[in-house]
């Protein structure tokens, strides 16, 4: 069984096609870290500029309004006033903890600012959000706003009672972590996932090109077939090698960040004007999470190649199905819709590992029972079904992995 596990370990990492798959991934992150990483503009970012001229503007407005007959003034000129006197001077005091350096102070007060000018605008036709989240017609540019008010509120809260140095690059998010982080919630699992159907899509197709050799080995087609599985991840936890040389670069260029950094979980349960929207948990645990999703993700991938693979023995219907299976949350994907269906029960709803373990993705469907947990059995369930099917598969006498 060992000189199978050689032999299958050079013939995965011999194959040209994975070798492309693994220098296009490094190119990819080369070019992540030299060209979209400097040019990271988050909406929410540290602006002393932006700041004082908010300041300035509505500081202005109501200084040109001292000593003047307000007898019938509009109730939006009252309404402004009262919130600009109310959130003025919290500006005022960031303005001056960022001259002074004081980052603490800075967390402490911006924490308040965001809890309070979410109060004010949501669902208020006279203020508007960051115009930021206004973009490529979003039509729920508003209800992302909210989202990310409440969420820096609680990040901001963090930082105020940290016991570690604070930085401008960590308040933005863009230590090497956090920037694994925003990766995380995006498109790297997706990428990563498809990576890993591409590695593994010709695992078994590829030995009958030389049969006589396979049959050589004398051990079982189900050992065989774990050989495979176990080459297979394997493979797939290399994929990670050109991510780290990534990391290590943003690291040494903006910080490493630490695992205690905070990391906003979505609380659907919670009543936002009362006790906001989020829990927190570390960034640790939220990239633990992440990770073995991800890697149950990858277990899934393969053992659906292997199953399809011995019934089909097609490399395009291996394709055409991993790309069903990443894919599939596309055609059921609706905002609110999970208040509608039971979309929690769908593995394919499990694909986003970052977003799920915010509990990002509850907030999108309108769905307090998109889990972490949940989506851990459900997969870790598909992968034994699979397994347990093969295993039957082999103890068929009819059954032969190599004809």
């Amino acid at each position: 069984m060992w000189s199978f596990f050689k032999f299958e370990l050079k013939q995965f990492f011999m194959n040209k096609k994975n070798i492309a798959i693994y220098l296009l991934l490094t190119i990819a992150t080369i070019f992540y870290v030299f060209k979209i990483v400097p040019a990271y503009d988050p909406i929410e970012k540290v602006d002393s500029d932006e700041i004082e001229a908010r300041y300035l503007t509505r500081q202005e407005f109501m200084d040109s309004l001292i000593g003047k007959d307000m007898q019938g003034t509009h109730a939006s000129v009252y309404y402004a006033i009262e919130i600009y006197s109310f959130i003025n001077p919290i500006e005022k005091e960031r303005l001056t903890a960022l001259e002074e350096g004081d980052l603490r102070k800075y967390a402490d007060l911006t924490r308040d600012w965001y809890y309070y000018t979410n109060a004010f605008t949501y669902k208020n036709e006279s203020i508007s959000y960051n115009p930021g989240y206004f973009v490529n017609n979003n039509r729920y540019a508003e209800e992302d706003a909210f989202y990310a008010y409440l969420e820096q509120a609680v990040r901001y809260d963090a930082y105020a009672k940290a016991d570690y140095e604070l930085s401008l690059e960590l308040f933005e998010q863009r230590t090497a972590l956090q920037t694994l982080e925003r990766l995380l919630k995006g498109p790297l699992p997706i990428v990563l996932i498809i990576c890993a159907l591409l590695l593994s899509i010709d695992i078994i197709s590829k030995d009958r090109r030389h049969p006589s050799i396979v049959k050589g080995y004398p051990i079982s087609d189900w050992k065989k077939l774990l050989v495979k599985m176990f080459v297979a991840l394997i493979g797939c936890i290399v994929l990670f090698m050109p991510l780290l040389v990534g990391f290590i670069i943003i690291g040494l260029q903006s910080g490493f960040g630490n695992f205690n950094l905070p990391s906003p979980v979505y609380a659907y349960h919670l009543e936002w004007r009362k006790d906001g929207k989020f829990e927190m948990m570390t960034l640790g645990k939220f990239l633990g999470q992440s990770f073995t999703l991800l890697f149950a993700w990858f277990m899934v991938i393969i053992n659906v190649v292997l199953l399809l693979s011995i019934l089909f023995r097609q490399e395009m219907i291996n394709f055409v199905a991993g790309v069903f299976l990443i894919f599939g949350e596309n055609f059921y994907f609706s905002r609110g819709v999970g208040y509608f269906w039971d979309i929690h029960n769908f593995p394919t709803s499990y694909i986003q590992v970052g977003q799920i373990a915010s509990k990002q993705r509850n907030f999108y469907y309108t769905s307090k029972q998109l889990d972490f947990s949940l989506g851990l059995q459900l997969l870790l369930a598909s992968v034994f079904v699979m397994l347990l099917i093969m295993l039957l598969m082999t103890y068929n006498k009819r059954f032969k992995l190599i004809r």
